[in-house]
């Protein structure tokens, strides 16, 4: 069974003035242990609490990709806000309103909801888990060995390391919070990027050592995901060796392949094997050898269900469709749900990076891209013809659907979801893995052992194999895009690089005359600043 049989503990705990802040009472004529409910104190005193509580760290984790509104932020504010985080206001593409998310660049200042809404939800997650690792190691908590205790710490440390991964390279320097705090506190300070960084190290080198290491693929950690991370980490770092090392340690591991032949519950339709890769119940299917981590989301169970609109998000809005004739070009069936052209993708999404090997790359086979539909209503002298696109469709009606996007098939609701889809979402995928280690590899100017492991992802695509000659860090964000398009946070791994201006200059001309470098940055929000009046919370430089 996967992992949410949630009871949201973490919400007890009274936010006062920032994120961060929960309030205590020092009277001891005030102080009680509740006993008629759940709460820290009669919670986490054994194994089974606070297992339960990492099963809620599970759940805020899964609210980054997902849209499920935290305490404070309203639902339709993520929806969108989601869009800027995986490509919205990138080399990949705007949101169709280009004054909305990071459309129009010159909007953006301290008071942006996006920004704030992600440092809530980040916030949160290192909370919760700082409330697991302090009372990990209290008197009142009884551990029938020392490994469960140290378990208990190595995933809430990865999760923490997570948040932390978020916040560093969305907002730059930002505070360091160690354990969990039960009294006001009003004078955070931004630790430096460096210092951030060290500690997702620290953190992570933990959960290494103590997570387990066989992944039995229901979305439980397992020491990959963590080495995962590591790897990444280190690149920020500059630390070459370290980062191969990490990414060497999962590809080594017999656990894990990439998936070559077709699997799963649709491999009898057609397709091929990088579609089988994000069919509804896929994920974790126990011959999908390429996951390393994956949010879990099941369809009508409570705990389980969570907003996942990315085919509200990505998909043409193709109900505003016309055919010829005047009448609607396009009836609901199972290529349609409900898309309403949110993203719209940049030329370099949809057909720039597939030109030198259009028909070759899997990935941009019409399986995986899909650019052309038929005219399907009946009442339509133009039926089962081809839809011919005007001009004005391409805005927001019509331009590619990428289709893990798209909940298409095999799910018990069939084809009409609301824009939702119900699959599980990959954290992490072994090919991913390879393209980090190949950026360690260009790192250390090793271009041939850069390009061996991009072709190994290439191969898997039946793509041409690149030369090594050719290898450059915007040939690794060219094949990011192919592989992991929607699965990466793609504004993240531009602002690691600290390059998000110099692409969106090159291929979102949406964007591309309002962004300045400070934008590789996102602003502190002004609700934190303000109420941090004991100290002074710097703005980062520009907002």
């Amino acid at each position: 069974m996967k992992n949410f049989k949630i009871y949201t503990f973490f919400a007890l705990f009274v936010v006062v003035g920032t994120t961060f802040i929960f309030s205590s009472c020092k009277d001891d004529f005030l102080q009680e242990v509740p006993k008629g409910f759940l709460s820290p104190e009669n919670t986490f005193v054994d194994k089974n609490g606070f297992d339960t509580g990492v099963t809620d760290l599970y759940r805020l984790a899964r609210t980054i990709v997902t849209s499920d509104a935290i305490q404070g932020m309203l639902s339709t504010e993520v929806d969108k806000s989601m869009t800027a985080l995986y490509g919205a206001g990138t080399d990949l593409g705007w949101y169709w309103d280009k004054k909305l998310f990071y459309g129009d660049y010159s909007a953006v200042n301290s008071n942006d909801v996006t920004a704030q809404n992600y440092w809530i939800k980040l916030f949160t997650i290192i909370k919760g888990a700082n409330v697991l690792i302090t009372r990990s190691e209290a008197s009142i908590a009884k551990w029938n060995t020392e490994n469960d205790k140290l378990m208990i710490q190595a995933k809430a440390k990865f999760f923490r390391a997570l948040a932390y991964r978020y916040l560093v390279f969305l907002y730059g320097d930002v505070p360091i919070v160690k354990e969990e705090i039960t009294s006001p506190k009003l004078d955070f300070v931004r630790s430096t990027k460096a210092e951030v960084l060290n500690f997702i190290v620290e953190d992570l080198e933990f959960a290494t050592k103590y997570l387990p290491v066989s992944n039995i693929r229901n979305g439980s950690l397992s020491k990959a995901a963590a080495d995962q991370l590591l790897a990444e980490i280190y690149l920020a770092r500059g630390e070459f060796d370290k980062s191969i090392q990490a990414s060497s340690r999962i590809i080594s591991d017999t656990q894990y392949q990439l998936m070559t032949s077709r699997f799963g519950t649709m491999s009898d339709k057609p397709g091929d094997v990088f579609w089988d890769l994000f069919v509804y119940g896929n994920q974790n299917n126990v011959a999908n050898k390429e996951v390393i981590l994956a949010w879990q989301i099941e369809y009508n169970v409570p705990g389980g269900m969570a907003s996942n609109k990315l085919e509200r998000a990505w998909g043409p809005y193709l109900e505003q469709l016309k055919a010829p004739d005047g009448q609607a070009a396009i009836n609901k069936d199972t290529y349609l749900g409900r898309p309403i052209g949110f993203m719209r993708p940049s030329v370099y999404l949809e057909y720039t990076i597939w030109s030198s090997d259009w028909n070759n790359d899997m990935r941009n086979s019409a399986y995986n891209m899909k650019r052309s539909w038929i005219i399907n209503n009946q009442l339509s002298k133009n039926y089962g013809q081809k839809y011919i696109p005007k001009a004005a469709d391409t805005t927001r009606n019509l331009f590619v659907w990428i289709q893990k996007t798209a909940m298409l098939y095999g799910h018990p609701q069939g084809y009409d979801t609301n824009g939702q889809i119900y699959t599980d979402i990959y954290a992490m995928r072994l090919s991913e893995t390879y393209l980090l280690r190949a950026e360690a590899y260009l790192g250390k100017g090793d271009k041939t052992s850069a390009a061996a492991d991009i072709n190994v992802v290439r191969s898997r695509a039946k793509a041409t194999p690149v030369d090594p000659s050719k290898v450059t860090i915007d040939y690794i964000l060219d094949e990011r895009a192919r592989e992991l398009v929607v699965e990466e946070p793609r504004r993240l791994t531009l602002n690691r690089l600290g390059i998000l201006d110099v692409r969106v200059k090159k291929y979102n001309p949406t964007s591309a005359s309002t962004i300045q470098p400070f934008h590789n940055l996102w602003p502190i929000p002004q609700t934190e600043i303000d109420a941090n009046i004991g100290a002074k919370l710097v703005q980062n430089p520009g907002y």
